[in-house]
């Protein structure tokens, strides 16, 4: 239909949702790699649950204000995603992919092991919240 345009709420969601799986490809495209950059794997892995759950969140009209903290826009999305709750534990390490994955620290780099936790964990939220949205189609 011309001039048809989705509601302004679900096309914010559909683009969080869209950056998030851009953001799981670009990780496990990473991680298929000859030599690949780890820390980018984890960062992209936390970039994806964290526009995923906040894709969740503004279809849901909460407000999560500016943050990088997947605890707690799992402790806010818990309640309206089902299955988000029983990765909390799993989650808890997202969150410092945000900024340290990004920069030389003291307390190292990302190991193999660590990016590939990460891209699972990401890939379970983003599971999560993209089977408890309604179909975001841009084609409606």
């Amino acid at each position: 239909m011309a001039g048809w345009s989705m509601d302004p709420k679900l096309e914010m969601t559909r683009q969080w949702i869209m950056r998030a799986d851009d953001d799981l490809r670009l990780a496990e495209l990473i991680l298929k790699d000859n030599d690949p950059a780890y820390w980018a794997i984890a960062f992209h892995a936390q970039q994806c649950a964290e526009k995923a759950l906040k894709g969740a969140l503004t279809f849901h009209d909460i407000r999560a204000g500016k943050t990088h903290n997947i605890e707690n826009l799992l402790r806010l999305s818990s309640p309206v995603v089902d299955g988000l709750e029983k990765l909390k534990e799993q989650a808890k390490t997202l969150s410092i992919y945000a900024i340290d994955s990004r920069y030389p620290v003291p307390h190292g780099d990302v190991s193999n092991n660590e990016a590939i936790e990460a891209v699972e964990t990401a890939r379970k939220i983003f599971e999560c919240v993209f089977n408890s949205l309604p179909d975001l189609a841009e084609d409606k």
